[in-house]
């Protein structure tokens, strides 16, 4: 997100200069052929990224590795052309704006490489044309291949097809587009900031993320999917501030998205994050581990369903209760890590309801959604589940510390944990906590405290149920919980730990 405003403090990107990445290393050969298959700095398990061995499909244009080639090939043919990138590094091809209908198929061991001097490899052009129904569902699809070292500003990607859906306001208003590319058996790696920005109506399927410089993959729009992906070891050396976007995946604006399967691991940041989003989101099937944070943060969201993945050793930053200054600026106290950005999974103000006015058409829509999490498993989770509130307005991603009044109120109330398996071994297993402070200006013109009978209805607002705990079970909830409610608002920001059969007498199972 951009110039987002936490606990009152603007978090600021910390990267310093734009260095070149260095190279991903020698290439794996095939031991049929001896080509090259993909590079990487070591192999790569699985059938993420590109593994394809494609065939030359019929009447497709060859692009050879000679420099500049694939540029000019995109620009001699028109619409709808499938192109064939032979095996081979490519480059000096600039910044290209595929045209409607290209199809890009790499050659086991096709690999276009920015060589650190370029911005972006693929642009989505928003002056083409949306498909009808009855053309392809894809406006530009990309299969097997390898997009490395494309130095991107912050927050940008190799590839941006994020205006594919004309911009977020669609979010709401477009559920037909058909203009979203199709990213398939695709490995980015190496990129300054990001690998690819997805827009709506796209999909990525078995896709690699692995080893940039700020991020795998972001994504805004609707009807975005992320099939059976991997996004691992982005951010790994810290350069970029993780609290203000970076590790795994950042998703934000987006509306029925779906999450299917794949890994999010070893991250320098959140596993997957879903932030200033809609409702109609699906997480499932999905495996999250060893993310310095939370293996999934959902923050200012309508509705967000999680079922059936697996959370384990994430949070590394943290467990321990320490983090980095560098990363924490706002709060100077060394202990800050368990009850304020922890957790397995971290719920900060997690569900929305309200009204909101869709700037597009004008339309005026309801929500009263449910962030569902449920049939998960956690296992040596010491941050468990944190459910955090703060008074932070409203989901509009333009007016975003400007108060309820421009949009959906977003907190914890609508927020659902139940069927879930939760193990730990150290820390908390679940979390609730209410900050006092507002994030915007009241009418008033003050910034908070928060009312206390305000703080005591976000506390209440997260229903646990029928989850099973084992191994050091404790949990960690406003001290003026325990004492059945207070009007004083600094006694719902003071925590208390307790143990299993407390937490059962609170009404939370």
């Amino acid at each position: 997100m951009k110039h987002k405003t936490i606990i009152c403090f603007i978090a600021i990107q910390i990267f310093v200069g734009t260095a070149a990445m260095p190279g991903i290393g020698p290439a794996i050969v095939d031991a049929n052929d001896g080509r090259p298959i993909i590079a990487a700095s070591r192999p790569v398990t699985g059938s993420y990224g590109a593994t394809l061995r494609p065939k030359m499909p019929v009447g497709a244009v060859v692009v050879s590795a000679e420099e500049g080639a694939l540029a000019k090939a995109i620009d001699s043919h028109g619409t709808d052309t499938v192109f064939y990138l032979e095996a081979g590094v490519h480059t000096k091809n600039g910044e290209m704006r595929p045209k409607a209908g290209s199809v890009f198929v790499g050659e086991a061991g096709a690999i276009i490489d920015g060589e650190n001097t370029r911005a972006k490899c693929f642009i989505h052009d928003v002056g083409v044309i949306p498909y009808e129904a009855s053309a392809p569902q894809y406006v530009v699809t990309l299969r097997n291949l390898v997009v490395r070292n494309y130095c991107s500003a912050d927050q940008e990607c190799a590839v941006m097809v994020h205006d594919s859906g004309q911009g977020w306001p669609r979010v709401l208003s477009d559920p037909g587009d058909r203009n979203g590319w199709l990213l398939e058996h695709c490995t980015f790696t190496t990129n300054r900031a990001g690998g690819a920005y997805l827009g709506s109506a796209s999909t990525a399927r078995k896709c690699l993320f692995s080893n940039n410089g700020q991020i795998g993959v972001k994504a805004c729009g609707r009807n975005v999917r992320l099939l059976n992906c991997r996004s691992t070891r982005n951010n790994v050396d810290r350069k970029f501030n993780y609290m203000w976007e970076a590790g795994g995946t950042k998703f934000w604006g987006v509306k029925d998205m779906l999450v299917d399967g794949g890994v999010y691991d070893h991250n320098g940041g959140f596993g997957l994050w879903f932030d200033y989003v809609w409702d109609g989101n699906v997480v499932k099937n999905a495996r999250f581990h060893h993310n310095l944070r939370p293996g999934l943060s959902i923050e200012m969201a309508a509705g967000v369903e999680v079922t059936g993945c697996t959370f384990s050793n994430d949070d590394l930053d943290g467990l321990s209760g320490e983090i980095p200054a560098a990363f924490r600026p706002w709060d100077k106290s060394p202990k800050s890590g368990p009850d304020l950005w922890s957790g397995e999974i971290m719920l900060f103000n997690g569900c929305a309801g309200g009204t909101y006015i869709d700037p597009a058409t004008n339309i005026s829509h309801s929500f009263s959604s449910k962030t569902w999490i449920h049939g998960n498993t956690i296992i040596d989770g010491g941050g468990g589940i944190l459910c955090q509130y703060q008074d932070r307005g409203g989901v509009d991603p333009i007016n975003q510390v400007k108060g309820s009044k421009n949009g959906p109120t977003a907190g914890l109330v609508g927020v659902v944990i139940e069927d879930n398996t939760i193990s730990c071994k150290a820390g908390c297993a679940a979390i609730i906590t209410t900050l006092p402070n507002r994030d915007y200006k009241d009418a008033s013109g003050a910034w908070g405290p928060i009312p206390a009978a305000q703080a005591e209805a976000q506390y209440h607002g997260p229903v646990f149920r029928r989850n099973r705990y084992s191994g050091n079970v404790i949990f960690r909830v406003p001290k003026a919980a325990l004492k059945g409610g207070s009007t004083d608002i600094w006694q719902w920001n003071d925590r208390a730990d307790i143990d299993l059969a407390k937490w059962r007498s609170l009404g939370k199972h």
